[in-house]
């Protein structure tokens, strides 16, 4: 089926990937962005608390370009990230949720998917791996912010008779040349290379998900096509520990690496992929030798 997607953050560094491996002959792609760089780009400013007129506006300049009357939203753009505490971002993200939400009204779309944080919205002190149907418990502002969106989400689609998908993704690593040291494994890369102390926000023998930007572009174009409804993890199947990282870009950059350990508390973030992977049949192993490597290589190459 052909169809609109109508991508909301389209320079985060997942928007980018997808946008990179989406099938263009069969997918109308519109960008909702601040700046306006291609035909298909629909200036806006999301953090903004736009009026009804202005959604109109927007939402008439969407239908112009428009091919399908099937459209799909998805939200990528968001502010603020787990661990940055210098500004409060919570009227931004108001703002962006809530212009997305009228926007997929006045449009009538078919559906909307939101990427969440598994790494945020999950308990960390257990040494067990968290389904989707169980309790969440937000491990920081940033995770606080994104469960508000999820149930939001959930209660806007169900009212408007509008289906959903929202992604709990893992924490994420992979190549952008824009931000090639974005994510705990990408940024620990740059330390090495150069040759600076890592900083560690927990102990070396946490457990941490993992999942690569590709991956995460295939869980995405997988939930549009099989037309997945709900919530899903999108992640490894097994957490790999930091130290076993360490240990991994150690040998590819061939340096012993220093560390220092800010918090020693150990943290378990495991989740269960089985509901994505009982729908798709599709699981994400991570091989931290060759997948690191291969990060390596493209970043040594800038």
């Amino acid at each position: 089926m052909e169809k609109d997607i109508i991508i909301f953050g389209k320079t985060s560094v997942i928007a980018t990937n997808f946008d990179s491996n989406i099938d263009k002959s069969i997918n109308n792609i519109i960008y909702i962005s601040r700046k306006h760089k291609s035909p298909n780009d629909v200036i806006c400013n999301l953090g903004e608390n736009l009026q009804t007129e202005e959604l109109n506006e927007i939402g008439s300049r969407i239908t112009r370009i428009s091919c399908n009357s099937y459209k799909i939203f998805i939200l990528f753009s968001w502010s603020g990230g787990p661990r940055k505490y210098d500004k409060d971002n919570t009227n931004v993200n108001r703002n962006i949720l809530k212009n997305f939400l009228e926007l997929s009204k006045i449009i009538k779309a078919k559906k909307i998917i939101f990427i969440s944080s598994a790494g945020s919205v999950y308990p960390e002190s257990k040494n067990y791996k968290f389904k989707e149907s169980d309790k969440t418990s937000a491990q920081n502002k940033y995770g606080q912010e994104k469960l508000n969106a999820e149930k939001t989400i959930k209660q806007f689609s169900e009212s408007e008779g509008i289906k959903f998908t929202i992604l709990r993704v893992s924490s994420a690593f992979g190549f952008d040349p824009r931000f090639s040291d974005q994510g705990v494994i990408n940024k620990w890369l740059h330390y090495a290379i150069n040759q600076n102390n890592l900083q560690l926000y927990n102990s070396p023998d946490s457990l941490i998900n993992f999942i690569s930007f590709d991956n995460v572009s295939i869980a995405l174009r997988n939930s549009i096509d099989l037309d997945l409804e709900g919530i899903f993890n999108i992640g490894s199947e097994n957490s790999i520990s930091l130290q076993e990282i360490i240990n991994v870009i150690s040998t590819i950059t061939n340096r012993k690496l220093d560390y220092e350990i800010l918090d020693s508390k150990r943290r378990y973030f495991k989740i269960d992929i089985n509901k994505f992977y009982n729908q798709t049949g599709i699981i994400f192993r991570i091989n931290p030798l060759i997948d690191i490597g291969n990060l390596y290589k493209s970043i040594i190459q800038i």
